[in-house]
């Protein structure tokens, strides 16, 4: 078989050569960096789990269905509409008007008094963040060297995992500061006062996107929309179903070890809120960009020789499950840093293997429609499912310090179970809609 990638570079190059004035490096990653704020406000809920489950008097559900569903419900739609009309838009309205709106509704979340107040503001969250992945991603796809378009949108999706992190670290030091009497002034509760704090950044990310992405042209001026994203993926349910399946458990199990992995730290560990945030976002700053990056020049080299996604995916599941399972019996700060690292890197790995892999199975003028349709599914099953289904299963199957944490080492089982299953089933699919794709671009 040729070379799937390289040939595919080729025809691309010659087929848009005036997309390369859209985006430089530089571009990837401010990109990245609001890629890194997004996912920094989206996990507010995350990090002060433990303080609204006290104030607000929430069961493991009810903390899962604000960090997940509620997130979800506008979102998705959001993202389907921005899959098929955002790639035509100019970027810099776009993407600084999501990151100021997203802005606004993370701090009406800090002043929330009570819980259906924490729900509104993070349906606002939802929407107004479902703009931006799927613009800054066609941006992307459009201008990255062909060659080394996994490491570019590996830059990308580190920005959003070391955001988890950010969150984390950032939100930990903050409540500690606010928790021991600094600034207490604010008349507020730690954790509010430390939410409005670090959603300042927020002001200078929207400067600088609008500025640096003006007069940028759309990724695309035309082209088609969802609908025929929608009739690809019926029309090839081998090929292009079973990878949205794959990467739906792998995200599952991503987002459910990033809603729970500080109150797992809390519980089993015996650290208070701020220094089980802190923890988890040291250890995430490091395995998150290790895993994306790794898998980024994993990919490349997959697509150049000819090959697909699997091993790389299967990799990371594999290092996800072990963690998880390490997790669940770990009572120590080291031993829980030690078992996050692996779900962490393995995970996000996998996700990139997933996304990058999904790119050479469609046309290039059907991408940005396809990465919305691919967002958007990946976003219910695993942030709509992952934190909600392991809240549940905590509260009704298991208890004790470990409780939560055994609930996640099943879900992640079952999730890269699932995952694994559908990736065998269609890689050969993978690989000849990958050369029919290649062969019909090339005609």
């Amino acid at each position: 078989m040729a070379p799937i990638n390289r040939a595919w570079c080729l025809k691309s190059v010659k087929s848009r050569p005036d997309q390369y004035s859209l985006l430089d490096v530089s571009g990837v990653a401010l990109l990245a960096v609001g890629h890194f704020m997004a996912f920094v406000d989206r996990a507010v809920p995350s990090v002060y789990a433990p303080a609204l489950k006290a104030q607000f008097h929430l069961t493991d559900t009810q903390l899962g269905a604000l960090q997940g569903p509620a997130f979800v419900a506008l979102y998705v739609v959001a993202t389907l509409l921005a899959g098929h009309r955002g790639h035509r838009l100019s970027p810099a309205p776009l993407l600084a008007g999501a990151a100021a709106l997203w802005t606004a509704a993370t701090v009406a979340l800090a002043f929330a008094p009570n819980y259906e107040s924490l729900l509104a503001a993070r349906l606002v969250l939802g929407f107004a963040q479902a703009a931006f992945a799927p613009a800054a991603l066609a941006l992307i796809v459009a201008a990255a060297p062909p060659q080394r378009l996994s490491r570019w949108v590996s830059m990308f999706t580190s920005g959003s995992s070391m955001g988890r992190s950010g969150a984390l670290l950032a939100g930990g030091l903050a409540l500690g500061a606010f928790s021991s009497g600094l600034l207490s002034a604010l008349g507020h509760a730690p954790w509010r006062a430390a939410v409005v704090l670090l959603t300042l950044p927020n002001l200078l990310l929207v400067v600088l996107l609008a500025w640096r992405l003006r007069g940028l042209a759309p990724a695309q001026a035309g082209g088609p929309g969802l609908g025929r994203a929608l009739a690809r993926l019926a029309a090839r349910p081998a090929g292009l179903g079973l990878h949205f399946l794959t990467a739906g458990g792998v995200i599952l199990a991503v987002q459910a070890t990033a809603a729970w992995a500080p109150s797992i730290v809390n519980r089993a560990c015996g650290l208070a809120p701020a220094a089980s945030a802190l923890l988890t976002g040291a250890v995430v700053l490091v395995a998150a960009p290790s895993g994306h990056l790794a898998a980024g020049w994993l990919m490349d080299r997959r697509l150049r020789a000819g090959g697909g996604p699997a091993p790389v995916l299967a990799g990371g599941l594999v290092l996800a499950v072990l963690g998880a399972a390490m997790l669940a019996g770990a009572s120590a700060p080291a031993s829980a840093a030690g078992a996050l690292f692996l779900i962490t890197a393995g995970g996000g790995g996998a996700a990139l293997a997933a996304l990058a892999g999904l790119q050479p199975l469609s046309p290039a003028a059907l991408r940005p429609p396809m990465n919305g349709l691919y967002l958007a599914f990946v976003t219910v099953a695993g942030l709509g499912f992952g934190p909600l289904l392991t809240g549940v299963v905590s509260d009704r199957l298991f208890a004790g310090p470990h409780g939560l944490a055994m609930a996640l080492a099943l879900v992640t089982a079952l999730a890269a179970g699932l995952a694994a299953l559908s990736c065998v089933l269609g890689a050969a699919s993978w690989r000849r809609l990958a050369r029919e794709t290649l062969e019909t671009a090339s005609a």
